[in-house]
């Protein structure tokens, strides 16, 4: 390689350098995990915060009235910004935000509050706030609240306990719409006159469609107050929706549709079959659901799975813990919500009569298993007592939150690019003995073999499916996804060639083509075109909008162009034989060349400096002697404007 081709090879390396470490991350187009329910403050001084792996105890010092209905919400970052009972909301500092108390909510409402984003405004939220419907002394009904960020974390309560809804059931939950930037939130009605019906309200960048879609399916909900609590839930992919009517035994599993928000397709468990049952959640790949039931009597308590890939999932329910109520001391333990975790675990509050709190929340550390294989508050082949709150306590709730921000992939991948090492990360690594990752390997080259976060190199763009199969006490379990790897920006500043000419005085302008980010040097010009004049060497480094980089680069010569004073056609030397321009002329952006007789008569053009006069015209030779020639050079084109002309004259000799 010569000293020209370690320039140019050094000069690319610097700008990749330079791009990595101080601009355009390529992490900005790797997949990043939503961190809007990275914090959860709940029951008696307790709270929990999720890192990048693991659920942290982080119990609040004072008591927040948060023994059933509560809500959280924190910022893309994993900071808390907010929470309520539905009665008041506090600030990410554990403040009373402005203008946050007198919230026609009830803190005792299954779901008292939800938060919901303000489609285009990301200082601002919606506050749903859910009361009890028991007349004559609850009957506020379902209200809506503006909290605004805009003057800082602070945070103030404005547009205040707007009404959309009386006569609800204690329940409220939400999804994104399939558009990705709205959302649906979902209301249940409770009595006669409303019990029947689903409302849908849509929340968009023009506000909350207060006239909801209402869809009237299922079991009607009514009769004693009761009926009115426990929870409904959305998968996290959005696309089921489930609750309870605890009082008549009552479990119900719909499919909704984030398209047009509407509720249809029920599939009832019979009457009482679930005795009064109250909390409930999908596994994170949409393939279970888990319940619990917490009589009002001395009676047991059950954590039960349904499969739903049975064609009527309540035929069969498994039993996954039990509780006898009627026991005294640390065995009296009620069951209470079931929340699934960033971390892929679903969280069991657990509670004593009274209203008195436990120290612990059940884990169902592998909820996408079936049966006892979910393992439920067992690790590691260890049973354990579950989550320890660390001085917290649990109640009868855990937050409520928009199901998308808790849809998860059971593994991802980083790094996408043709020729780029992928990385791969699974989101839930408990219970696990082994895993088998399939990429294939005629597909490219496995080089890092961590079995829980390997890296494989792809050979070429293109779509591939990545099977992991994880082993545990000798059973196989299996999930896939597709990998699609991005081709890099093609960069080609020379047209093919490594260097490019120019004419004395002019310059050229180097085009990196169309992409979302560049950097030249030298200069460090972030545009996607360089005007460039001096001779020397130029590259540039582009990203697009896959955050996938490349880049170029070109030598620019300053060249001289000339004409001979004689050629002689029948020469056997070629570059004799012809009259024309000698040099590169590749630094021409137009070329015009004419020749003449002694008597003005033009006896040769050319607009092509690579064809030159042979001597003759109109097919005929012509006389030996002296002709007049003219010449215009043109330089390349500068943005919209033409590139400037050089012209020139001379004489030149025919010989024979």
């Amino acid at each position: 390689m010569d000293f020209t081709q370690v320039v140019k090879k050094a000069l690319i390396i610097l700008l990749f350098a330079f791009i990595s470490h101080h601009n355009y991350s390529q992490d900005d187009c790797n997949y990043e995990r939503p961190h809007q329910t990275d914090n959860w403050i709940f029951g008696e001084r307790a709270g929990i915060q999720f890192d990048s792996a693991n659920a942290n105890a982080t119990p609040t010092g004072s008591a927040f009235g948060t023994p059933n209905g509560v809500s959280s919400f924190s910022d893309a970052n994993g900071d808390l910004l907010m929470f309520s009972n539905g009665i008041k909301v506090w600030n990410g500092d554990y403040f009373l935000m402005n203008n946050g108390d007198d919230l026609k909510g009830n803190n005792f409402a299954t779901q008292s509050s939800l938060f919901v984003p303000y489609p285009g405004d990301n200082k601002k939220y919606y506050l749903f706030t859910v009361d009890m419907f028991i007349p004559p002394l609850f009957t506020d009904g379902v209200n809506y609240s503006i909290v605004d960020l805009t003057n800082g974390n602070f945070g103030e309560v404005t547009g205040k306990n707007n009404l959309l809804l009386k006569e609800n059931a204690q329940k409220i939950t939400g999804v994104q719409h399939e558009n990705g930037t709205d959302y649906w939130v979902i209301l249940h009605g409770f009595g006669p006159n409303k019990g029947d019906t689903f409302y849908s309200y849509l929340v968009s960048d023009t506000g909350l469609v207060t006239n909801p879609v209402e869809s009237r399916v299922g079991y009607t909900h009514q009769g004693g107050e009761n009926n009115a609590a426990g929870y409904m839930k959305i998968s996290p992919d959005g696309n089921s929706l489930a609750l309870v009517v605890p009082e008549d035994g009552i479990v119900e599993i719909f499919d909704f549709n984030t398209s047009n928000g509407r509720v249809s397709n029920p599939v009832t468990s019979s009457t009482g079959q679930f005795n009064y049952g109250f909390g409930l959640e999908f596994s994170p790949d949409n393939s279970k659901l888990y319940i619990t039931t917490s009589p009002l009597g001395n009676d047991t308590n059950y954590l039960y799975q349904l499969d739903l890939a049975d064609s009527n999932p309540f035929n069969n329910p498994y039993v996954v813990e039990k509780y006898a109520v009627n026991q005294l001391g640390s065995a009296d333990s009620l069951m209470g919500a079931l929340q699934l975790g960033v971390d892929g675990k679903i969280y069991m509050s657990k509670f004593k009569r009274g209203l008195l709190g436990k120290p612990n929340l059940g884990i169902i550390y592998n909820p996408n298993r079936s049966g006892a294989e979910c393992n439920y508050n067992s690790l590691n082949y260890n049973s354990n007592n579950g989550f320890n709150l660390a001085g917290g306590l649990g109640l009868v709730g855990l937050p409520n939150f928009v199901t998308t921000f808790i849809d998860i992939p059971h593994f991802v991948y980083f790094d996408q690019c043709n020729h780029d090492t992928t990385l791969f990360s699974i989101r839930n690594t408990s219970n696990i003995d082994d895993t088998d990752w399939d990429f294939n390997d005629d597909d490219g080259d496995q080089v890092i073999f961590d079995p829980f976060n390997p890296g494989f190199v792809f050979d070429q763009p293109g779509d591939y499916s990545v099977e992991l199969t994880e082993t545990f006490n000798g059973v196989d379990y299996t999930s896939s996804r597709n990998v699609r790897i991005h081709p890099l920006p093609y960069v080609d500043l020379g047209n093919g060639a490594d260097t490019l000419f120019i004419l004395p005085n002019t310059s050229v302008v180097l085009d990196a083509g169309d992409w979302d980010y560049y950097y030249w040097q030298p200069g460090g010009s972030t545009g996607r075109y360089l005007e460039v004049s001096q001779e020397g060497l130029y590259g540039v480094v582009v990203i697009d909008s896959n955050c996938c980089r490349n880049g170029d680069q070109v030598y620019i010569m300053v060249t001289d162009l000339y004409f001979p004073n004689a050629f002689r056609p029948e020469s056997s030397i070629p570059e004799n034989a012809v009259f024309k321009v000698v040099g590169n002329v590749s630094a021409l952006g137009g070329f015009v060349l004419q020749v003449f007789d002694r008597w003005g008569g033009m006896v040769f053009e050319s607009e092509n400096p690579a064809i030159g006069w042979d001597g003759n015209y109109n097919g005929e030779p012509v006389p030996i002697g002296t002709y007049v020639w003219r010449s215009v050079f043109t330089g390349f084109d500068i943005d919209d404007s033409p590139g400037a002309e050089f012209k020139y004259s001379g004489t030149v000799t025919l010989i024979r």
